[in-house]
């Protein structure tokens, strides 16, 4: 009985505290993008506002692939799967590309939990926690498209660009992007929260889609991206009026077991995922995982890349 209050208690603190912190972030930094996230729940306003400022400002834009590292993939296929279930596989990075990355992430700063105070190598990780007396749940990098090439490539890639055009209808807007570690641990519910390790949805522009890949290899001991298949078109009234982490057991009662795709590979798999699906990183338990992502939507608010003017 203790437990369970306890475990009510944090929760709802969670809440709280994130509903807060969102707010002040968008009324100081951003109006506009706080107003997109309190209304781009709903389906209905999310169509309304795109064709009252983007449909008549879409056009067919041209296709040239010849450049880009995923010649091969079928981009009527992938936009038709994301269009159908809300993710798609197969997005698969060249092993140099893999090998590029990797190495920038080894010989870069990486930051606990985005604080530019608290910098370390990944390899002097036990060091770092000793001198900060904590235990990292997260470590990000900053300026990955400024200062990795591959990474730069990668956000300027033609068949990226083509898929997300397609998806949005529009010329897309690079939102920015995140590479980071989740590090192997228990895990308290704030902890998993903050890592995005419960089931959520993002709420990033009326439309947008997110490409990741691993980076390391992924079990399902070590953080698999669980997604649930077709929940970016439809959602109970109790995710569109109270947003906040869901449990499993009740993402499995609403859209069942077999909705939910958990996604193990090796280094390099890659894929696109529209983020309004209810989706989670799985408590990495074994072994830290690498992801990378990128995002692009139909605006750039400027509160989703991994910019830091200090650091460059």
């Amino acid at each position: 009985m203790l437990v369970s209050v306890l475990n009510t208690y944090e929760k709802t603190l969670s809440t709280i505290h994130d509903f807060l912190y969102e707010s002040y972030k968008g009324l100081t930094q951003n109006p506009q993008w706080l107003l997109m996230r309190k209304i781009a729940r709903f389906k209905v306003v999310r169509d309304i506002v795109y064709f009252l400022f983007y449909s008549n400002k879409s056009e067919q834009l041209p296709i040239s692939i010849s450049n880009s590292l995923f010649a091969d993939i079928d981009i009527n296929h992938v936009v038709s799967s994301l269009k159908k279930d809300g993710v798609c596989l197969g997005i698969d990075l060249p092993q140099d590309i893999v090998e590029e990355i990797v190495d920038f992430a080894k010989y870069t700063l990486c930051y606990n939990n985005r604080r530019a105070e608290i910098g370390f190598y990944y390899h002097q990780k036990q060091q770092a926690q000793a001198l900060a007396k904590k235990q990292f749940i997260l470590a990000h990098y900053f300026n990955t498209g400024l200062l990795c090439p591959a990474i730069h490539k990668l956000q300027n890639d033609a068949t990226l660009l083509a898929i997300a055009a397609k998806y949005l209808e529009r010329e897309p807007a690079h939102q920015g992007n995140q590479l980071w570690w989740s590090f192997a641990g228990e895990k308290t519910y704030r902890e998993r929260s903050r890592a995005a390790q419960l089931f959520h949805y993002d709420l990033d522009d009326y439309r947008f889609i997110k490409f990741f890949f691993y980076l390391t290899d992924v079990d399902e001991q070590s953080g698999p991206h669980v997604c649930v298949r077709g929940s970016h078109k439809r959602k109970n009234l109790s995710h569109l009026w109270l947003r906040k982490r869901e449990t499993d057991e009740s993402i499995i009662d609403y859209y069942g077991q077999d909705s939910l795709v958990t996604i193990c590979g090796q280094a390099g798999l890659g894929f696109v995922e529209d983020g309004l699906c209810f989706h989670k990183g799985m408590v990495p338990t074994h072994k830290d995982r690498l992801i990378l992502q990128i995002e692009f939507a139909t605006t750039d608010y400027k509160m989703q890349h991994d910019i830091k003017e200090s650091l460059r």
